[in-house]
């Protein structure tokens, strides 16, 4: 559909291109020989590409199936069924439920850490268990200092020789370190779009954010991800250069707080629009961290990179002192009208933050709405009550 819509920008193209292509080597690895590493989120899926092991992201592919299939009762059901309460993750939840009924395809390892959450860290095992493969836990430490970082690499080199031992296949540093240098320059790619989005009229769509989220999370380092950044790139500079913006006209400028129900989405890209709304700036998601990466210092690098995440710096492990501080100045360098936090219930660690930020921001003059959610099953909040919570938000941006 997209490739014959001629008002589809190229890099949705490329997008969903790579989405396909992605989800076609999960299904044709087995047959086509290929060893399949299931991983939750933040894994350095930069490993398994050196390695040319083919990688499952986990919590997005139930993602994605709420998104595009809208299918997720049954997998949910499931991961109630087999003993997971509705206060776990539900992406977490359904993983299970949908390995449970074979609803997705058995991978030949599964991996996990504790980056960024608790659910992360304790649902590698039951996972690893429901497929019947081996598994490796990746222990990421949450202090930023070189003790720390040096036993990341350390657990770096286990994980590696775990995965040479079970699929077979050897490390190509070489191969790493490029994947490295790509990755350098994707994540200034993101900074650069990042400072097109500042621009009034800002030129990137409310939800586009949430692409930028999957191709880290799915296609870090990538050919394809530098593909797709650079044409995103160009397409945005050009509305720049010609004072066109996302929507049109442009009236209220927010900050996004974590993600809203994906299930909702098609509702949500609408009612904003029409209100002229868009989100310039997700500091838990795009916001990445400053520092390059090396790639003559391959592993050093991975772990570079992790420490440099938007949510490992606001989400993981103490809440630094600053963030509070730094999340209004975002704000002001943006020009934010007024922000969104999704207060995903099954998420303790979102939650645990929402007031001390919502605080700061309200002191500095920024109202925030904080929406009850759960951004795959449909039964916590339904879109009516989502929908009043908006308008009423809306209301008050209106009369400021």
């Amino acid at each position: 559909m997209n490739k014959h819509n001629p008002n589809i920008p190229q890099s949705d193209i490329l997008y969903y291109d790579m989405l396909e292509n992605y989800y076609k080597r999960i299904l044709n690895a087995r047959s086509e020989g290929n060893f399949v590493a299931a991983h939750t989120v933040f894994f350095p899926v930069e490993i398994l590409y050196a390695l040319n092991i083919v990688p499952m992201h986990m919590e997005t592919t139930t993602w994605m199936a709420s998104l595009f299939l809208g299918e997720q009762a049954d997998i949910l059901n499931a991961g109630s069924e087999i003993g997971l309460s509705g206060e776990i993750c539900s992406p977490h939840r359904g993983l299970a439920g949908a390995f449970s009924i074979k609803a997705l395809p058995r991978p030949d390892a599964v991996l996990w850490s504790n980056l960024v959450c608790d659910n992360t860290a304790k649902s590698g095992e039951l996972l690893a268990e429901l497929n019947h493969c081996p598994g490796f836990f990746l222990d990421h430490p949450f202090q930023d200092s070189t003790v720390e970082k040096d036993y990341l690499v350390g657990e770096l080199r286990e994980l590696i020789a775990f995965l040479e031992k079970y699929s077979s296949r050897k490390m190509d540093y070489d191969n790493l370190s490029e994947i490295v240098r790509r990755m350098d320059h994707q994540l200034q790619l993101t900074r650069e779009i990042n400072a097109l989005r500042r621009q009034r009229p800002s030129p990137f769509p409310y939800f586009g954010f949430l692409k930028l989220l999957t191709i880290d999370y799915l296609f870090a380092g990538q050919v394809e991800a530098i593909k797709y950044l650079e044409t995103l790139h160009h397409e945005l500079t050009q509305m720049v250069e010609q004072g066109k913006g996302a929507v049109m006209p442009e009236r209220f400028r927010l900050m996004t707080l974590f993600l809203p129900p994906l299930f909702l989405m098609n509702f949500l890209d609408k009612f904003l629009a029409e209100r002229g709304a868009v989100s310039v700036v997700e500091p838990f998601f795009t916001l990445w961290g400053e520092g390059n990466l090396d790639p003559s210092r391959p592993l050093e690098s991975v772990v570079q990179k992790s420490f440099l995440i938007p949510e490992s710096c606001s989400m993981y492990g103490p809440l630094n002192k600053n963030a509070p501080q730094e999340l209004v100045e975002n704000a002001i360098e943006y020009g934010v009208d007024g922000a969104i936090y999704w207060a995903f219930i099954g998420c303790r660690h979102t939650c645990a933050t929402i007031k001390v930020f919502r605080d700061a921001l309200n002191q500095a003059g920024i109202p925030v709405l904080t929406v009850d959610c759960d951004i795959v099953d449909p039964t916590v909040n339904p879109q009516e009550e989502i929908e009043e919570k908006l308008i009423r938000f809306f209301e008050l941006l209106e009369d400021r």
